[in-house]
């Protein structure tokens, strides 16, 4: 009896070192506030599925999207709405899209996207959605259209055969995207007052 007494301690024992081990690693790799994935997860799967695009030969798009007028939510509302809206961005960008792609935070408002076996036109139709998944999430939290997206989007193996030279040029392609925004933006014609 005592046997089968100290076996099933060490089972136990077992199992909550099995159970914290896992609680662990999820923290490691899951950003605290959206509960998306992190950047170091994020990469580390990019790199995984470069892989396996390279193995199948199949096309994979990475997108990288910067919110455009975040900052003025945190001064004119506060940190907590801030949180708030970036929490619903988080849950209307995964809603948006497939069940197997993977949406991650880099950190401040920046997501990344990595999307298996998406062409350069089917990653063209899904940008309107994102951007209208922020938007959406900004008239939800704050009640008017606070922010907008800019995507840049870069493609394995044309753009980059590693995780670094992909993100880099999506990197690169969202701030001509962001430029192009605020220049639109400045550029548009004024209303006359009086």
């Amino acid at each position: 009896m005592r046997l089968l007494l100290a076996a099933s301690s060490k089972l136990g024992l077992s199992v909550e070192n099995a159970l914290q081990f896992e609680k662990a690693q999820d923290t490691a790799s899951t950003d605290f506030l959206t509960g998306l994935p992190n950047a170091r997860w994020i990469c580390v799967h990019l790199e995984q599925e470069i892989a396996r695009s390279r193995r199948s030969g199949t096309p994979l798009a990475v997108l990288l999207s910067d919110l455009n007028g975040f900052k003025s939510v945190n001064d004119n509302f506060g940190h907590l709405v801030g949180n708030k809206l970036l929490q619903q961005i988080s849950k209307n960008l995964k809603n948006a899209c497939r069940e197997y792609d993977q949406v991650g935070r880099l950190g401040g408002d920046e997501f990344v996207f990595v999307l298996p076996e998406l062409t350069k036109q089917r990653a063209e139709e899904l940008r309107p959605r994102l951007e209208l998944a922020v938007e959406d999430a900004g008239q939800s939290i704050c009640g008017v259209k606070v922010v907008t997206a800019s995507i840049g989007c870069a493609f394995y193996p044309k753009d980059g055969s590693t995780a670094e030279e992909l993100l880099s040029e999506a990197d690169r392609r969202m701030y001509e995207a962001k430029e192009t925004y605020y220049k639109l933006r400045c550029e548009a014609p004024r209303v006359p007052v009086g």
